[in-house]
């Protein structure tokens, strides 16, 4: 019959070639719009909607919002995994965007001025629910080791609930995310799951180059750690397995079915929008631990429409920025 897949899915197969057929199974599409810190990404055209929101165009602010919204709010969501909650903090920076924008003088890029202006609000803001929930990596971890560890799926299960495992499994790595703090946490989102370059990425936490790659190496070497150690999907010793968390949370009501909630707008895996893709990570150790959070959902998070009701008829802000 074959061993069980050392992917830690719990079911027999050939987990190298699992893992193969999931790289190989996104098609490359130009998405440089979906991340602002792509070589693609049109400055022009962002520059020309800066001067034109400055002069009071709402048309163009609106389009600025809606051009950085998403990729604003994917790297909120893997900050404090709760959508809702990373909408929030989302609106919140995007706010901060809109009521100091006339304050932008452009003595450096706009996305570096607004990238500064996200990652101090992300930083800084006040702790979310899932962060007072998720303190520590030994926390976590005495949770991987205890819950649920005798379920079992059948094949015919495994195969009827593959969404909900990969819903389960997605939240699991965000929720290892949470064992870092709020500094480590984004850095290891800019730097290693959406690739950003060190000098690109220090200068939005205004820290220096090497300080963003100490700091990246020793969340990675924290994180990396503690896979190799809890979950099954890197080590097939440890006992954890996404089936087994899966059924059980099931069972428990945990995952409502009926709201679909593991259903999101996913417009692509973070792995085709990430900056300059090295496949040469591939053969590197490190892939092993990065391809599970690479390969998680960019979620199509619409928040133009409330915002712009929200702000574009308050009375202070068509007076600040002379709207038409």
């Amino acid at each position: 019959m074959g061993n069980r897949c050392d992917l830690g899915c719990g079911w027999r197969c050939d987990g190298r070639q699992k893992l193969m057929a999931v790289w190989n199974t996104f098609i490359p599409v130009n998405f440089y719009l979906m991340n602002p810190f792509s070589e693609k990404y049109d400055l022009d055209d962002e520059r020309r909607l800066v001067t034109e929101a400055q002069e009071g165009s709402q048309k163009a602010l609106e389009k600025l919002i809606k051009l950085h919204q998403r990729f604003i709010y994917n790297v909120a969501l893997k900050l404090v995994r709760n959508p809702a909650d990373a909408a929030d903090l989302s609106q919140e920076a995007i706010i901060k965007m809109i009521t100091k924008l006339n304050l932008f003088k452009g003595k450096s890029s706009f996305r570096t001025w607004l990238y500064k202006i996200v990652m101090n609000h992300f930083i800084n803001s006040g702790k979310r629910k899932s962060e007072l929930e998720i303190k520590s990596f030994e926390k976590y971890g005495q949770f991987l080791d205890n819950v649920f560890i005798s379920e079992e799926m059948t094949f015919a299960e495994h195969q009827k609930y593959q969404d909900e495992i990969t819903y389960v499994r997605n939240n699991c790595m965000t929720s290892m995310l949470l064992c870092l703090d709020r500094q480590q946490r984004i850095i290891f989102i800019l730097g290693s799951i959406f690739n950003i370059k060190s000098g690109i990425a220090s200068r939005l936490l205004n820290i220096t180059a090497e300080n963003f790659r100490q700091q990246l190496s020793r969340a990675k070497a924290d994180l990396f750690s503690f896979m190799e150690n809890k979950c099954g999907l890197i080590n097939p010793d440890n006992p954890c397995r996404c089936t087994k968390k899966t059924k059980g949370f099931m069972k428990e009501g945990l995952i409502d079915q009926s709201k679909n909630q593991f259903k999101k707008n996913v417009v692509k895996q973070i792995h085709d929008i990430a900056v300059e893709n090295n496949k040469k990570l591939d053969h590197l150790m490190e892939g092993r631990y990065l391809t599970f959070f690479r390969h998680q959902p960019y979620e199509d998070k619409e928040l133009t429409q409330e915002l712009i009701k929200t702000l574009l008829f308050n009375k202070d802000i068509i007076d600040l920025f002379r709207l038409n």
